[in-house]
């Protein structure tokens, strides 16, 4: 029998079947929030248990916390305005088309609305979410400089703080704006041919109602650009003017495009009005008319500004922009912190002598005569001592060794997992684990075989000053190659022990268990560790329990960088070794900015990265120390200049993350002015080394006749033959008064530009906290040529002993090369000095100085000195006539680690000298070596 269909019945089943749908769409979405709030939660958690770990007695998480408030709030705030901008946008659309339809007779269409609101406003909300809160938080924070542009008088303040953040705000309503423009007329577009199919004319597009909606928004378009000529007149402070592409508003941005934006903003007003009017009116030609007048008036100023640039500016250059190239000049001289430099000319540069450097026996027994990468690899040779041991760097600081500060090379001996030979999970996460103590080197010093020497070596950190040079925790768990996490137990666990200095003792990082508070590995942080890692290791391995705690973030530039993603750390740490025998790392970090008016933008064809890294910027401070405890990873931030406005809106945004102490005063003594900054600040100052405030100097600045350049040394890897010499250390005492006794300074010397190579200044600054940062600009006397560091290595290259040592030690397989020029100032005089190296070609040798050269300038002749080591070679030079170094230091070294008596014993009577016949001596002594010297000078002449 044939069923009868049943409507309530079939009815009934479409309701519960269509219930059950929505049952599992609802199920899913749920699911599916739960899967994200999982996500976001356990992204945040991870984020603060890592923050909290740098630091547990520091608030770190604030910088965290507070970003994500301010990254909330204005994800909120887009969401509302996007969405009600799109709301209403979509509602007025919706009558528009409803009295279309009507007045057409078309069928009615339900158009969506909320919907499309409400996803349009989550995808812009999320797109902006970066948009704001940073500049957000130095707004609201922002602190003036108490220095004014000198075009449009606000404080740089303004620019730095304010600027960007109104900036933000008007780009974001007027790309809104934009946006509903577009997507108003698409809208329409897109109903319109759905509702006609292929009859739609652009007779259909013509209606009063439609085509006024779009013309208005367009008008709203045109009015909100009215705020922004106020911005655009700003900005000519950062374009370029001259041939010279100086930064800066020039003489045709002042005179024509300042003004011209700052009646934009009426001009645009009255032709958004009459163009509204006669639009109302029905009169759209005349509306085009008025509003071409305004792309025809920018186009007319444009020809304007370029005829006058051209014909009147160009030619004419250095009058009209004058005073626009001593604003550049200034502004870029205080923005990278050349403003304070003090200059000191010497009179006259004096020949040296013995005398001179008796007087100066602490500068020339400081001077450094083994080079930076043969010593590192002299280090990894002898020092390394197991097979997954190196050392990655080392850094010059000075340290007060046997009761005599000197600089010394500190290396650390860092773990490289990469070595290991098995690179199992166990090995590289449980049992290799740290590095182990430093080798610190003397700089100024060598063995009798020409090799490095040693005040601190071995495993056992052995030193030559048990008070002033100790090491009494030697592990290094945070460093330059753990780029990798590890896992430690506590001794109490029973689980795996780590691998300590000699590869067969066991150690364990937290004997207690709980000294250091580092994250633990509880079922859940196994859970997110392993995901994050994505090693299932971390969740199954049965060498982890609960007290187990990971290590991470152990590179110690990284792990500085997450306390303070707002400033830029620098990539070149500085271990050092505090009072109490522990090793900290010292890094430094820097506030920059792009938005310092007048002040030019920083590009460098140089190769090192960390100077790459800063191309684009035109203001920077060193205004942070950075400690990172290598042992247990404690990381503190130091603000050091209490006087950059950057600096001081941050520690307003993050009151707990800055220590509120001073830098500790056993680092202090160590500190170190950064090469990296150094560097970029010598780079400026080869144009920007002249004063503004002498007016002579702003045409010779633009001429560019007195630019200078980083002196030159050979390089046979590099294209041109030469590379700039690098920025280094010296411990001497500075010229005249302004140095009181032998100190740490950075230095880099200079050379005209162009093809000269004669040295016309060096730049030293200071290392000591209490005169860290002061720069001392010192300018040999115009008159005078000296030979720059390139015309030194020429003279050395036609020593025919060096010439004839050099082939015969390469003969033999071994490879000879030359280590790095130094410029030493001595009072008005100059010592140039440098090693010469040979290395056999075997991968285990170790380098060794075989020559010291070392010359002075005498009028225009080059004298010059060789020796085995830098005594010899000055007693070369000057025939004996100069003091030996002070012997007594390596005694009463020897005799404090002895516990002996350091007194030096009563000189022997029968030594004693009448003082007048030993002057008389040294009298007919030095005119014999004059007449000596005579006779050669003339048998050479005869010999051509």
């Amino acid at each position: 029998m044939e069923e009868v269909y049943d409507y309530y019945k079939e009815k009934d089943k479409r309701q519960k079947s269509g219930k059950g749908s929505k049952g599992k769409i609802t199920a899913l979405i749920v699911f599916a929030l739960i899967v994200v709030a999982g996500i976001i939660g356990s992204s945040i958690y991870m984020e603060l248990i890592q923050l909290k770990e740098l630091n547990p007695n520091a608030d770190y998480t604030t910088v965290y916390t507070k970003n994500l408030l301010y990254k909330t709030v204005f994800f909120i705030i887009s969401f509302v305005f996007i969405t009600l901008f799109v709301f209403i946008t979509n509602k007025v659309m919706g009558k528009n088309l409803k009295k279309y339809f009507t007045n057409n007779n078309l069928e009615h269409r339900k158009l969506i609305n909320a919907p499309v609101a409400l996803v349009i406003g989550i995808i812009g909300a999320f797109l902006t979410k970066e948009f704001f809160f940073n500049k957000a938080l130095l707004f609201l924070n922002s602190a003036n400089f108490g220095i004014k542009d000198p075009q449009f008088g606000q404080d740089i303040g303004y620019y730095m703080f304010q600027r960007p953040f109104y900036m933000s705000l008007f780009n974001f309503i007027s790309n809104l704006w934009l946006f509903i423009v577009f997507y108003t007329a698409a809208y329409y577009l897109i109903v319109l041919m759905a509702a006609l199919n292929s009859t739609l004319t652009t007779k259909d597009l013509k209606d009063k109602t439609i085509l006024r909606h779009n013309l208005i928004n367009i008008a709203i378009f045109f009015v909100l650009k009215t705020i922004s000529f106020k911005f655009q007149r700003e900005s000519l402070l950062f374009t370029n003017f001259t041939s010279k592409n100086i930064t800066g508003a020039g003489y045709v941005d002042t005179n024509i495009w300042i003004k011209y934006y700052t009646i934009a903003p009426v001009i645009v007003l009255v032709i958004v009005l009459l163009a509204g009017f006669f639009m109302w009116k029905g009169k759209l030609k005349k509306s085009a008319v008025v509003i071409a007048a305004f792309p025809a008036l920018f186009i007319l100023l444009t020809l304007v500004s370029t005829i006058i640039q051209n014909a009147i500016v160009g030619p004419n250059e250095i009058e009209f922009e004058d005073k626009y190239l001593k604003n550049n000049m200034t502004e870029t001289r205080t923005a990278f912190g050349l403003d304070k430099i003090q200059p000191y000319d010497f009179s006259k540069i004096d020949e040296l002598t013995p005398e001179i450097i008796n007087n100066n026996r602490n500068t020339v027994d400081n001077i450094r005569v083994v080079d930076y990468t043969p010593t590192l690899n002299s280090n990894k040779q002898l020092q390394s001592n197991t097979n997954f041991y190196t050392f990655h760097n080392g850094d010059i600081l000075n340290y007060t060794v046997n009761g005599k500060e000197i600089p010394v090379l500190i290396s650390a001996r860092e773990i490289n997992s990469d070595y290991l030979r098995n690179q199992n999970f166990v090995n590289k996460t449980f049992k290799y684990t740290h590095g182990y103590g430093v080798v610190v080197n003397p700089i100024n010093k060598l063995t009798a075989q020409g090799q490095v020497d040693f005040l601190i070596s071995g495993l056992k950190m052995d030193t030559v000053d048990k008070v002033n040079l100790k090491v009494t925790e030697p592990r290094i768990y945070y460093g330059q190659l753990t780029n990798n996490y590890v896992i430690v137990n506590p001794k109490s666990s029973g689980k795996l022990s780590e691998i300590d200095y000699d590869g067969t003792t066991v150690s364990y990082f937290d004997e207690q268990g709980n000294k250091y508070e580092k994250i633990k590995m509880n079922l859940l942080n196994r859970v997110l560790f392993s995901i994050k890692y994505a090693d299932t290791n971390l969740l199954v391995s049965s060498n982890i329990s609960s007290d187990s705690k990971i290590l991470l973030n152990r590179n110690v530039v990284e792990r500085a960088q997450k306390g303070i993603p707002f400033l830029k750390v620098d990539t070149d740490p500085a271990l050092n070794i505090t009072a109490d025998g522990k090793l900290v790392w010292v890094l430094d970090a820097y506030s920059i900015s792009n938005n310092y008016p007048y002040s030019q933008y920083y590009y460098t064809q140089s190769e090192d990265s960390e100077l790459q890294s800063l191309n684009g910027i035109n203001y920077i401070r060193n205004s942070v120390k950075v400690t990172v405890d290598a042992y247990d990873g404690t990381v503190k931030y130091y603000v050091v200049d209490k006087e950059d406005p950057i600096i001081k809106a941050y520690q307003s945004v993050y009151p707990g993350l800055f220590a509120k102490d001073e830098f500790p005063a056993d680092l202090a003594s160590h500190v170190r002015y950064p090469e990296t900054l150094f560097k970029l600040q010598t780079e400026v100052l080869k144009k920007y080394h002249l004063d503004p405030k002498k007016e002579d100097n702003i045409s010779i600045f633009y001429t560019g006749q007195d630019e200078w350049n980083i002196a030159k040394y050979p390089d046979a890897n590099n294209e041109s033959g030469t590379r700039d010499i690098d920025a280094y250390y010296n411990m001497v005492k500075l010229p005249g008064d302004i140095g009181k006794n032998e100190e740490l300074i950075l230095m880099r010397p200079f050379t005209p530009s162009g093809e000269k190579h004669n040295m016309v200044s060096w730049l030293a600054v200071r290392n000591d906290m209490a005169n860290y940062g002061k720069m001392i600009l010192f300018n040999f006397p115009k008159n005078t040529n000296i030979l720059g560091p390139d015309q030194f290595e020429v003279n050395i290259n036609q020593i025919s002993e060096i010439s004839e040592d050099m082939t015969l030690w390469g003969q033999g397989g071994s490879r000879v090369f030359k280590g790095s020029l130094l410029v030493i100032p001595i009072e008005n005089s100059i010592l140039y000095v440098e090693p010469i190296y040979i290395q056999s070609n075997s991968a285990s040798s170790i380098p060794q100085v075989k020559r010291v050269v070392v010359g002075y300038q005498q009028g225009a002749d080059f004298k010059h000195g060789i020796g085995d080591n830098l005594e010899s070679a000055i007693n070369n030079l000057f025939g004996g006539n100069v003091k030996p170094a002070d012997g007594k230091s390596e005694t009463n070294n020897q005799n404090q680690q002895d516990g002996g008596n350091t007194t030096a014993p009563p000189a022997d009577e029968s030594q004693s000298f009448d003082k007048q016949k030993l002057d008389e001596l040294q009298q007919k002594l030095d005119q014999l070596m004059k007449q000596s010297q005579e006779i050669n000078d003339l048998l050479k002449s005869l010999r051509k």
